[in-house]
């Protein structure tokens, strides 16, 4: 094994890591229930039962990773990064998507995936995110704007988008949230803190010098969200620490570039997707 290459998938404690990672995204999970449930409730925008439609993703999400990975695939092991990834991806939905198109949007996309991984390996998560949003985009129901930010009736300052009011995933709005469970993913051995670190880096000071210094560009948009859990993805991402280097810095700028000029939500996702393709290129001239 070559001295730069200081990460490795262990099978052993596999079931550990994902619990662990599972755990430190229920409080995102409950920040969804109160900023896309309680507060929308509130006002009479929403049903009751709408409150926990995060919960419902989670659910079917679950669903189908059963369904393709253990009865459609016949994968033995339970506890694997397919199932973290499945419970990732609701985070990042619109709230006003219909369960029936996440369920047959996901099925149909995680189903692919998982051919092509047999062939290439890339970012599975963006892929099936992605792939949800080109559905919702063919049908026409593309919008992150919940009920009452489509009324607008906020009045918001940076501490409340700070806190996560501000427009974006169901759950994946709150970047102060996002902070804390980086350094709880940092005392996992198994996740690549120095992505997430030269990534975040890379997409402030980027962000910052092509929107003239405006703080909005990391406020309004998935990105900081999507540079830390995206990289819970150890397949996907190089394995040496100059590749992790390289590849952090890289998808930090590229995700600047796209948030700020071509989408704001989806930025992250094309970034990570495109280069968790040439993630072997990438650690084979750094291992040379």
């Amino acid at each position: 094994m070559s001295k730069n290459r200081v990460f490795f998938h262990n099978k052993v404690n596999i079931k550990n890591i994902v619990i662990s990672y599972l755990l430190c995204l229920i409080p995102l999970i409950l920040y969804g229930i109160y900023k896309n449930g309680i507060l929308l409730y509130t006002r009479d925008l929403i049903s009751f039962l709408s409150i926990f439609k995060i919960i419902y993703l989670l659910i079917i999400s679950l669903l189908i990773y059963i369904l393709v990975d253990i009865l459609i695939f016949k994968k033995k092991e339970i506890w694997t990064l397919d199932l973290l990834f499945l419970m990732i991806i609701p985070l990042f939905m619109p709230q006003n998507i219909s369960l029936f198109v996440y369920g047959i949007s996901l099925f149909i996309s995680f189903l692919i995936s998982n051919v092509l991984e047999r062939k290439i390996k890339f970012n599975k998560m963006a892929f099936c995110k992605l792939f949800i949003i080109l559905v919702l985009v063919v049908i026409n129901n593309y919008t992150y704007l919940n009920p009452a930010e489509n009324l607008n009736i906020y009045s918001l300052n940076y501490w409340d988008l700070l806190w996560g009011r501000n427009i974006g995933g169901i759950a994946s709005t709150n970047i102060i949230l996002g902070i804390i469970i980086l350094i709880l993913f940092s005392v996992l051995n198994n996740y690549k803190k120095i992505i997430a670190i030269c990534s975040i880096s890379a997409f402030i000071i980027i962000s910052l010098l092509v929107s003239g210094f405006d703080i909005n560009s990391l406020l309004s948009s998935s990105a900081i969200l999507g540079l830390i859990l995206l990289n819970v993805d150890s397949i996907s991402t190089p394995h040496s620490r100059l590749g992790m280097i390289i590849y952090g810095i890289a998808c930090g700028i590229l995700t600047a570039i796209l948030t700020y000029f071509l989408n704001a939500f989806e930025g992250v996702f094309i970034s990570v997707l495109f280069l968790s393709f040439f993630t072997p290129i990438l650690d084979k001239i750094v291992e040379k």
